[in-house]
């Protein structure tokens, strides 16, 4: 029986005897009771989980496993307090905090007291909702400076008792642990600064081009204008999703790497294209609802055919321009769908390829024809320009242009170094039919030894029947199918 006692009643002490309460059985060989320095007595339980509730001093003495589900800097005055009888306990720290001090690591390491670093990365809220009858397990890591003992002990509580799908990292990752429930992650905060930056630049040329070369009145600048800077924000941080992969790909062709071989910069943008693309996914989002808003002829007359008609239909380039539009935004909802945990877990290799590849591709480039058809006739009247400025169709479709056309330079390299390696990879066929022949041949020679050895035991009547007998056999590789051949040669005995 492992005795454990879970010190404090806060939000993350009520999810994990929540826990214990739908998965503990009779047999796990664990029992669980909770504690805090204002109960005074024996007999309560903690809420609707039927975990008792009992003093401090009488659950600590005969405590196995004590779990500190308090604020890491009462940990600073907890374990002073009671440092002796703690002393021979295991002790699991859920705070989150990397403050000297505010841990068992910095507050009890040279000490010998046993600890693992466990449950901080639960969500209390959603750890509540779980039921008896849910099929899902929640993910906790943890980790200890013992590689077996205290870390097993805590790790099958964690399974067995707490429902817990447990994974172990390594003690060298104590502080990233510790540091991780704090901070949004270097993935979104590079992210989401690369598209602010992108906005602002974006937001600022669109308001000197309309607001102040073309005379825009200023009060159009919150949804007219900053729409158009929203678009382009979105398109640019598509594109740049897509970039990262395409230099990898073309790498790739010319000398055979992995990831290890990309430099750092490859590889850190590699890393934040999800964050990206969901960035861009609700600049997306903005930019259609800004856009319904403004859909009306007083905004967009170049769309209808008739544009001082309150009820004109659109033109051609209207609906050529958002049948793009539409197509695009819905392709790039099933990337921001597959991206969710749920989704992705469940989607095989080919169904990744499928929707991050030939659907990725598609969508950049509907996006891209959208605004091209909206404003491409309008390039080359340079003289209407405002302020000599180009117009934002142009400007915002450029990034998007040149990664669709390293793209086709890729798939093109790709297709000539196909046709070049083609004899090449001829070649190589050849050499492994060969190695694959040596061993089927090495293989059956072994079997034909061991028959050998095997007919020197038997009986000679077996020779002396008069039914037709395997004699020999002779094994062949079949260097057009790749197949081992085997070809029997039979007997008919005489009497």
């Amino acid at each position: 029986m492992v005795n454990t006692v879970i010190v404090g009643t806060g939000d993350l002490a009520y999810a994990l005897a929540h826990l214990y309460h739908i998965n503990n059985t009779a047999d796990s060989g664990h029992f669980l009771e909770v504690t805090k320095a204002s109960i005074p007595q024996k007999g309560a339980t903690f809420h609707e989980t039927l975990v008792p509730l009992i003093p401090l001093d009488d659950a600590l003495e005969h405590a196995d496993v004590v779990i500190l589900a308090i604020p890491g800097n009462a940990l600073k005055t907890f374990i002073p307090a009671h440092v002796m009888v703690l002393k021979d306990k295991i002790l699991v720290d859920c705070s989150n905090s990397d403050r000297n001090g505010e841990d068992l690591d910095s507050l009890i390491r040279s000490t010998g007291i046993r600890f693992v670093k466990a449950f901080n990365d639960l969500g209390a809220v959603d750890i509540l909702a779980n039921k008896a009858t849910g099929k899902k397990k929640s993910v906790t890591k943890m980790c200890s400076s013992e590689t077996k003992g205290a870390l097993e002990v805590v790790r099958r509580l964690a399974e067995q008792s707490f429902g817990l799908d447990v994974k172990v990292v390594p003690y060298e990752h104590y502080r990233e642990i510790s540091r991780a429930q704090n901070t949004i992650g270097k993935e979104w905060i590079h992210s989401i600064y690369i598209m602010l930056i992108t906005f602002v630049l974006t937001e600022f040329y669109a308001a000197w081009r309309y607001n102040v070369e073309k005379g825009y009145a200023w009060f159009h600048l919150p949804i007219q204008v900053t729409n158009k800077a929203i678009c382009w924000t979105a398109l640019t941080g598509f594109a740049l999703t897509q970039l990262p992969g395409v230099i990898a790909r073309i790498s790739n062709l010319f000398r055979s790497t992995n990831l290890n071989g990309y430099s750092r910069t490859l590889k850190w943008a590699l890393t934040i294209r999800k964050n990206l693309g969901i960035l861009s996914l609700w600049f997306l989002g903005v930019h259609i609802i800004m856009s319904l808003l403004l859909m009306n002829p007083a905004y967009y007359g170049k769309f209808y055919v008739d544009p001082t008609a309150n009820h004109s239909k659109m033109n051609v380039t209207g609906e050529t321009s958002f049948f793009f539009a539409i197509l695009g935004a819905m392709f790039y909802f099933i990337l921001g769908l597959a991206s969710l945990p749920s989704i992705g877990a469940n989607m095989t290799n080919a169904q990744w390829q499928l929707i991050y590849g030939p659907l990725a591709w598609t969508a950049l480039l509907f996006g891209t024809s959208h605004v091209l058809i909206m404003g491409v006739k309008g390039w080359a009247d340079q003289g209407k320009w405002p302020g000599g400025l180009p117009p934002i169709t142009l400007t915002s479709t450029l990034i998007p242009m040149l990664v669709i056309f390293l793209k086709q330079v890729e798939v093109a390299l790709t297709f000539v170094m196909g046709l070049f390696g083609s004899h090449a990879s001829k070649v190589k066929d050849n050499e492994l039919n060969q190695i694959r022949s040596l061993i089927y041949e090495g293989s059956m020679q072994m079997q034909q030894q061991g028959k050998g050895n095997e007919s020197g035991n038997e009986s000679d009547d077996t020779h002396e029947s008069g039914d037709s007998q395997l004699t020999s056999s002779t094994v062949g590789f079949n260097h057009t199918t790749g197949d081992v051949e085997t070809q029997a040669a039979y007997v008919e005995d005489k009497v």
